[in-house]
């Protein structure tokens, strides 16, 4: 009995702690703006770096990956194996994807993840960073480069001595911030439409037009 309150509490506190919205309080106490209607909409670093600029973003970028750390640490201490620790942080990832502050409207977790992987694969994660920048090196549009980055991080992470219970807890882990960037598509495309963002080869052809005008 005492194990599953434990395990419960450490689910509970994954969500509460996912759920703490630094992306829209620091862009609200920097700009007085609220994130989810400015730039692409998202409640995220990298739209703070955008809309805020890149101190606020990179503050937001260490709080998200603090939460997600945290978040695992109480999994880790409290939980009664890798189970309650895998569940803390799929509730992580709910909360910070829909948090209850916000309407339910939050980010899609990345920071949060990184975060929660970096104490179980820290070799893997910090491999997959450098493949990140080296896409983006290359790459114009930062999802693709993203998406290289986590496609390579299960097989990263067998260098490390993960399982096939593990493999199977990152792709639903990660896969969870897919799902919520399919949910979040046409509030991101109306909000990309409004502020005028364009990346990628969107940014490419939009750049051609206007010097072509």
């Amino acid at each position: 009995m005492a194990a599953v309150l434990c395990d419960a509490v450490a689910v509970l506190a994954g969500y509460l702690l996912g759920s703490l919205p630094f992306a829209f309080i620091i862009t609200k106490l920097a700009t007085g703006k609220d994130i989810r209607f400015e730039g692409e909409g998202n409640v995220g670093a990298r739209n703070v770096l955008h809309v805020a600029g890149p101190i606020p973003g990179l503050l937001t970028l260490l709080l998200d990956a603090g939460k997600g750390a945290a978040a695992y640490y109480l999994g880790h201490r409290w939980g009664s194996g890798d189970l309650a620790l895998y569940l803390a942080g799929f509730a992580l990832m709910l909360g910070h994807g829909f948090p209850v502050w916000l309407g339910w409207r939050g980010g899609k977790g990345m920071g949060p993840a990184t975060g929660f992987l970096l104490p179980m694969w820290p070799y893997a994660v910090l491999s997959a960073l450098l493949i990140l920048i080296a896409a983006r090196a290359v790459i114009p549009d930062f999802n693709l480069s993203l998406t290289l980055a986590g496609a390579a991080f299960p097989f990263l992470t067998l260098w490390e001595g993960n399982d096939l219970q593990g493999l199977l807890f990152i792709v639903f882990f990660l896969g969870m911030a897919g799902i919520k960037k399919v949910i979040d598509l046409p509030h991101e495309r109306a909000m990309r439409a409004k502020s005028g963002w364009t990346e990628g080869l969107a940014h490419a052809r939009h750049t051609r037009r206007h010097d072509a005008g």
